[in-house]
């Protein structure tokens, strides 16, 4: 009778083992599957799995609560209840058999073995095609190959001479929130029927733009720049955000510094004597975007908080429904902010980052002109909504280049309008652009002392702007080369000439272990 027992209470003992670990195979199985299509349903593929890595390492607390939401809605709310009514089938298939002697012999022998075995098999063939669905096995077997670019290309700042001019120019840098030229119409070589953004269009022509065609053009994003943090990152340095050889998060924070190696355009100008400020509509630390510019010589950071303490917000608390404040506050903020660096008499250099143009849909402040969206289907209403919010976006920029165009300060200041990266906006681009068109970043640079030797028909990235913003300052770069950018104003070839886009991308795409040992890792922290 004991031994009976005793088998009787194994038996209930490896049962519920099996069944808890069919139960989370099946469970992380569809929830790998649904997250994978979440994620090429809600972003371009030029995205890239290191821009969701580095994002879930560095933490999504400050992430828009519309994208949270929906993969809260998507993926994880699916993956319950489709994980939910296996894992229930899977429990009762025995009681539903109505043999007792069969039932019985099925329950004992093959119940256990056969739960376990459909998991596995669930499990790995999710696996697979969740893989293949994201790339993630090209992405697994780039970084087990070694990319010696930076070692060959990489030109550092620290052994170039950089003249400034006697009297030093003050720099506006407006970074645009996922601004690029496909919003454009095609006679604009954009890729839509209307144009967007005819403020922006008409700024570009009458000033200056390089671009990749005759008319308004922009430049291509590499990868390690398709994300915000990293976009600033690769603007200013010359060099992409590439994420550390062995990927988890102690590998991300057991450092002092981001990227202590890296000497960029903050560190140059800190070092000539300027004044610099950063200011977002969010919390500026979201991303690591804080850290970065503090660490690297920016002596302000203007941001959700403290517009709620200067009293540039509508309450002391105000915080907007997406994750910060809109543009339109923003750009009132930031003429004040400027007219005070520009009254202090020393250079200074502010820069501006937007964020109503964020996917999903943009985010429509009190200024935006919208169009009815009632009885619109939900995805004509989204893409109606983002339209709206771009032309909003193209008239408040240039009525913030025309406010300081009218500024004392302006006739010995350049200014320059870049988007931070190409939009992750899918299913926009999926209905309205053509699968063919290739995508570039906005530029345009106003109030430039020289003029480059030719800004039209060139191939380029965003690497290119940290040594170009150098120059539109009216510096001369000994070799015109900083990082892996090239200064546009020279004839030299970029990179992405010299090389090509498909090589550059695979090489950045690799491990290098001179960008680990000579950038990404600096003093360690003390230990705890």
């Amino acid at each position: 009778m004991n031994n009976e027992n005793t088998r009787k209470k194994s038996g209930k003992a490896s049962a519920i083992i099996v069944f808890t670990v069919s139960g989370l195979l099946i469970t992380l199985g569809f929830l790998m599957l649904f997250s994978a299509i979440w994620f090429t349903t809600n972003f371009n593929t030029a995205v890239g799995l290191d821009a969701v890595i580095f994002t879930l390492l560095a933490g999504v607390e400050e992430a828009d609560p519309e994208l949270i939401n929906s993969y809260i809605l998507d993926a994880a709310v699916t993956t319950v209840l489709c994980s939910a009514v296996l894992i229930a089938a899977i429990l009762v298939i025995p009681k539903l058999i109505q043999n007792e002697k069969f039932r019985t012999r099925f329950t004992a022998k093959v119940h256990k073995l056969s739960a376990l075995g459909l998991a596995a098999v669930l499990f790995l063939s999710l696996f697979l095609f969740s893989g293949i669905h994201v790339d993630l096995f090209s992405f697994i077997a780039a970084r087990l190959d070694t990319s010696v670019l930076f070692d060959e290309r990489y030109v550092h700042p620290n052994d170039v001479e950089i003249s400034f001019p006697e009297e030093k120019r003050n720099l506006i840098y407006i970074y645009l929130e996922s601004m690029e030229i496909s919003y454009m119409d095609e006679e604009n070589s954009g890729a839509l029927e209307t144009n967007l953004i005819p403020e922006l269009t008409e700024l570009a022509q009458n000033n200056l733009n390089f671009s990749h065609n005759e008319g308004v053009g922009g430049a291509q994003t590499t990868v390690g720049s398709t994300w915000t943090i990293a976009a600033m990152i690769t603007q200013t340095s010359g060099v992409p955000l590439c994420l550390p050889a062995k990927v988890n998060r102690n590998s991300l924070n057991r450092y002092a510094k981001v990227l202590p190696g890296l000497t960029n355009l903050t560190n140059i100008l800190h070092e000539n004597g300027y004044t610099q400020s950063l200011m977002v509509g969010s919390d500026g630390s979201f991303g690591g975007r804080k850290e970065f510019f503090t660490q690297h010589d920016m002596d302000n950071v203007y941001d959700l908080f403290t517009a709620r303490e200067d009293g540039f917000l509508p309450s002391p608390d105000y915080h907007d429904k997406f994750w910060g404040y809109e543009d339109y506050y923003l750009f009132h903020y930031a003429q004040a902010k400027i007219t005070e660096q520009a009254q202090s008499g020393e250079p200074f250099a502010f820069t501006l980052l937007t964020v109503d143009t964020h996917h999903p849909a943009g985010h429509p402040c009190i200024a935006c002109q919208r169009r009815s969206i009632e009885g619109m289907e939900l995805q004509e209403a989204k893409d109606t909504q983002f339209e709206d919010v771009l032309n909003c976006s193209s008239r408040q920029v240039t009525q913030f280049v025309e406010w300081i165009q009218k500024q004392d300060f302006y006739e010995n200041t350049t200014v320059i309008i870049t988007g931070d990266h190409t939009s992750m906006n899918k299913q926009y681009f999926a209905g309205h652009v053509a699968e063919d068109y290739t995508r570039r970043v906005y530029n345009c640079f106003l109030n430039t002392p020289i003029e480059p030797v030719e800004a039209k028909n060139r191939e380029f990235t965003t690497l290119d702007m940290f040594p170009t913003t150098l120059a539109a300052l009216g510096c001369t770069i000994e070799g015109d080369q900083l990082g892996l950018g090239v200064n546009l104003f020279s004839d030299r070839p970029t990179l992405a000439e010299e090389l090509g886009m498909n090589y550059l991308n695979a090489e950045i795409t690799k491990v290098s272990p001179y960008y680990q040992n000579n950038f990404l890792y600096g003093t360690k922290q003390e230990e705890q």
